[in-house]
């Protein structure tokens, strides 16, 4: 009988070993016919008065077109009324009629975006829990000796005067009584009595949202939104519903968004007292400027990360689900204004996703820092809501596939496409992705495969990213202020001259073709990343990354202890770029003669005026390029990466108008998978050469077939071995090269 439990334990044991390891094994039965989960869930916007006959019709509509699922997205004239018991009937008999088309539905958490109004409740029954924004009050001095004013109405968070000539500071609140200020004025100088105050904002003319930043305030949204759904539908978690979805929570419209709690996070942040610092917020206090502002804004990211997302999160574990969703320009160059910090953003949300939308290409090249947020995470799908707000002209089918390579071959696996609309006469935001389009519908079924198959092959495993890109957001941050006469255009665009990072990115991705990570520089400093021999090993339980090449972008700006770990990496052997601008100032307060001098150590003391190559005896390499073109990087990596895992026999230059030529490998159980992308309106005809003798085998995502792609030769580059192969690929296509 022992004999027999112990048998059963083992058997056990082996089985669940194999269902651990077998959502990285791939099968070419599961190719050709993918599994529901990897293909597309789109929008459902129901802009409309919901009835039981025409949500039937088009559900069973959207399973013809293959969708796997919908993610149901009430408006403002979503009738019957969002929340209300009518409501949540209709969204009953939308999960009754999608159990019995065996679809999934993605639990949209608000009415329109951004998320957090829940449908005007919070406005308008919790106004004190609306979002928050930091006003100054400035007062020129215009008499002495003494000055006397009320405080103004709001949070009072700081009041300092400042000498506006020499930027000498003065803490007032010791001069504050039952809200009456009596100060004596100093003799000499341009002084001006700041009150830094926190009050409700302003910048939306309805639906106010909740206050982000405020726990207790997201508390009260959660009970008002998600508890109301669980009340109804938890037997349908876990099963029809498996994910939830949160849209634009984060700042827009350049607003200072704040909370009233802020100078308490902020010192457990940063260790000191914000309130001499508030003024840097809005002008330049000497040599401490770009410090502070760095504490500032990393403190809002930190406040944002652990508010709306980190709640959803807890909410949606509590619930057996996963959650995804996404801030305003999540790819956008200045992060600042939008979102604060793409990886504190993510920190805890289960699919990480970037929002492709407005227009085809918009944001594209900021693609990569949320795969790479989720690769430091090591989640394994990243999330993507596509095509909302293309214009209705260009999205023909080509547009549908050219948009998703380009988004997959940038880390995305997972697609939620905008949209359907319930009522097509009345569609808010074009384009209309459904079986109603008369344009797209016959080739919907086949893309819903293409999806699915390229998404299967994607999803989970490890990416092979030999160069990583330290994230600027210390100078990001330091190089931003509120109400800048020069940041008028679109927020997130607004950065310092020399932020080259994400051109960088784009040179490597679409010219040179070398994959790359953006690496946080908090994170770098982690145990996290590990520094063995000549490379910085990413230490992931299953997407872990070994990089030989480290590029610092252009910044004014970095963090001492990043900069120390890289000095540390050169040191061992490895390989450094910085570009443009080289960092000058510290993200720490009082630290810039630090930075200073380990940037010379790296780069030699005329690095500026004169860059030369500098070496060690491990075999590190670093060098400075003012002007990273394309020739420039290329030169560089052919010496600080002379074997990458791929390369081209012939590079291929993409001269079509739209589209690009990328690609992508990954690892999944031990199997090299290479993802070859071509979007553009040419033919790609070239050499791959791939590291290693290599058998290659053929999986086309457009039919599911494969087949076996012989060998044309051998190289050998330096001491490695490379297999090469033909590859050809048509306009607009992608193709598999699978390891046997």
């Amino acid at each position: 009988m022992k004999k027999t439990t112990l048998l059963l334990i083992i058997i056990v044991l082996i089985c669940f070993s194999s269902l651990a390891q077998s959502e990285d094994i791939i099968d070419k039965g599961d190719f050709k016919t993918p599994y529901s989960q990897y293909k597309p869930m789109p929008f459902w916007h129901m802009n409309g008065m919901m009835k039981n006959s025409e949500i039937v019709n088009q559900m069973k509509d959207a399973h013809e077109m293959n969708f796997s699922g919908l993610a149901i997205l009430p408006v403002h004239n979503t009738e019957p009324e969002f929340l209300s018991d009518s409501y949540f009937e209709r969204y009953k008999f939308i999960l009754e009629t999608a159990r019995e088309l065996d679809m999934n539905i993605i639990m949209y958490d608000d009415t329109g975006f951004p998320s957090g109004n829940a449908g005007g409740k919070i406005e308008k029954d919790y106004p004190q829990h609306v979002r928050k924004s930091l006003e100054k009050i400035e007062i020129p001095i215009k008499q002495r000796p003494y000055f006397k004013s009320f405080v103004p109405d709001g949070i009072l968070l700081s009041a300092v005067a400042m000498n506006m000539e020499t930027k000498e500071r003065i803490d007032l609140a010791p001069f504050i009584e039952n809200k009456l200020l009596s100060w004596s004025v100093p003799k000499r100088g341009d002084w001006h009595v700041q009150f830094y105050m926190c009050r409700p904002g302003t910048f939306w003319k309805s639906h106010m949202p909740v206050d982000y930043l405020d726990e207790e305030a997201v508390n009260i949204f959660m009970d008002l939104t998600y508890e109301e759904y669980a009340k109804r539908f938890e037997s349908y978690f876990k099963n029809t519903i498996q994910l939830t979805f949160f849209d634009d929570v984060g700042f827009l419209r350049r607003e200072r968004t704040w909370t009233g709690k802020f100078n308490e996070k902020f010192e457990a942040v940063n260790g000191y007292a914000p309130t001499l610092f508030y003024p840097a917020l809005w002008y330049d206090i000497g040599p401490d400027t770009e410090a502070a502002r760095v504490a500032f804004f990393n403190t809002r990211s930190e406040l944002l990360a652990e508010g709306y997302p980190k709640k959803v999160t807890e909410w949606t574990k509590k619930h057996g689900l996963k959650n995804t969703g996404h801030p305003p320009g999540n790819y956008a160059i200045q992060p600042v204004d939008m979102h604060g910090d793409i990886f504190k953003f993510f920190r805890y949300t289960d699919y990480p996703l970037t929002d492709a939308i407005i227009d085809y290409g918009h944001g594209r090249d900021g693609y990569k820092l949320i795969s790479s947020a989720a690769d430091y995470y090591d989640r394994p799908i990243v999330a993507t809501e596509v095509f909302g707000a293309f214009k209705e002209d260009i999205v023909d089918t080509n547009m549908l596939y050219r948009t998703t390579m380009e988004l997959l071959v940038r880390g995305v696996n997972f697609m939620v496409p905008h949209g359907m609309w319930y009522d097509i006469d009345k569609i808010g935001i074009p384009p209309l992705i459904s079986a109603k389009s008369d344009k797209l519908a016959p080739e919907l079924p086949d893309f819903s495969d293409f999806i699915g198959r390229s998404c299967y092959m994607l999803q989970g495993g490890r990416r092979i990213s030999e160069i990583g890109i330290l994230y600027p957001i210390a100078s990001l941050q330091a190089g931003y202020y509120f109400d800048a006469p020069e940041n008028t255009k679109r927020a997130g665009t607004w950065a310092y001259p020399e932020a080259d990072y994400q051109e960088v990115g784009r040179i490597l991705t679409n010219e040179i073709r070398n994959d790359f990570t953006f690496i946080h520089p908090e994170f770098l400093i982690t145990d996290k990343y590990k520094i063995r021999g000549d490379k910085l090993v990413l230490d992931n339980d299953d997407n872990y990354q070994e990089y030989k090449v480290m590029i610092i972008p252009g910044g004014s700006v970095i963090s001492l202890h990043a900069l120390q770990k890289i000095k540390d990496f050169y040191a061992k052997g490895g390989k450094v770029i910085a570009t443009t601008l080289l960092a000058s100032k510290s993200s720490e307060l009082g630290r810039d003669q630090e930075v200073k001098a380990l940037i010379q150590e790296l780069f030699g003391e005329n690095a500026n005026d004169n860059p030369t190559l500098q070496t060690n005896k491990k075999g590190g390499k670093a060098i400075f390029i003012s002007n990273p073109t394309e020739e420039n990087l290329r030169k560089a990596l052919a010496s600080f990466l002379p074997n990458p895992t791929v390369y081209f026999e012939e590079n291929p230059i993409v001269t079509s108008e739209l589209g690009l030529f990328s690609y992508l490998q990954k690892e999944k159980n031990g199997k090299n998978i290479y993802y070859f992308a071509n979007s553009s309106d040419q033919e790609i005809n070239t050499t791959v050469y791939i590291k290693g003798k290599k058998q290659i085998e053929v999986w086309n995502p457009s039919s599911g077939l494969t087949s076996s792609l012989k060998a044309i030769g051998n190289n050998k580059l330096g001491n490695d071995i490379y297999t090469k192969f033909s590859l050809n690929l048509k306009a607009v296509s992608s193709t598999f090269y699978v390891e046997k």
